[in-house]
């Protein structure tokens, strides 16, 4: 059996570089690198057991998210059942709806 699988779409890839900026900058370059570490992390957790997250109906395409406080990971299962895919790594805080869209 292979190994769950985490796939990032172009725009979770940003997301993920701007965080590290912004905390970077804010924090520096090793708290920046712990908390993509700990994102990163719960991915491939979540990619073990994708239907641990909770079902978002207020987004197209009904995603799961699963919350690395303060932010989301918005993803979906991989269709082939190894891992997952995720839309987006975005601030709960926001509007989620309002800025996240199937990749």
């Amino acid at each position: 059996m292979a190994l769950p699988v985490v796939v990032l779409s172009d725009r979770a890839d940003l997301d993920l570089d701007s965080l590290f900026d912004l905390i970077a900058e804010d924090s520096g370059a090793q708290r920046a690198k712990a908390v993509l570490l700990r994102i990163k992390e719960t991915m491939e957790l979540v990619a073990t057991m994708p239907g641990m997250g909770r079902v978002r109906d207020d987004l197209k395409g009904n995603p799961r998210t699963f919350a690395v406080w303060p932010w989301l990971i918005v993803y979906e299962a991989r269709p082939d059942g190894q891992g997952i895919y995720v839309w987006r790594v975005i601030d709960g805080r926001r509007d989620v709806p309002r800025h996240v869209k199937r990749q």
